[in-house]
């Protein structure tokens, strides 16, 4: 599935997570990427990263998220993305800033080869 380009990625993000479309939101992700929420630890590859996403997927909480920024350079992409987790009340819950590296995979379509969820907001 991926996006069809990188500017597309925080929009697909948020609505994928919101509709716990875990399948999809793997999909996301190239087969080897990484993801860290807090900079510290890690998920490496599919498995791992579907384990990370499932306590966030678990909570009631929901996402939105917007590009701030999106530089491309062939097949490589450098995103960063304003977000916040809120809950039915609409109240925020927890807000930051990621950084990602995206790729353009041999299907065409663009993928988080680097994920990591608070790496904009972090010193």
């Amino acid at each position: 599935m991926g996006v069809a380009s990188p500017e597309m990625m925080d929009r697909v993000f948020s609505e994928r997570f919101n509709a716990r479309d875990k399948a999809a939101l793997l999909d996301l992700y190239t087969a080897d990427a990484v993801f860290t929420f807090d900079g510290e630890a890690k998920a490496v590859g599919l498995e791992q990263i579907e384990g990370a996403l499932t306590g966030f997927l678990s909570a009631p909480l929901k996402f939105n998220g917007t590009f701030i920024s999106v530089y491309v350079s062939g097949d490589t992409a450098l995103t960063r993305m304003k977000w916040e987790l809120y809950n039915e009340a609409e109240r925020t819950t927890s807000t930051g800033v990621s950084a990602e590296v995206l790729r353009k995979c041999p299907d065409g379509k663009w993928r988080f080869q680097i994920d990591d969820a608070t790496g904009g907001s972090r010193a």
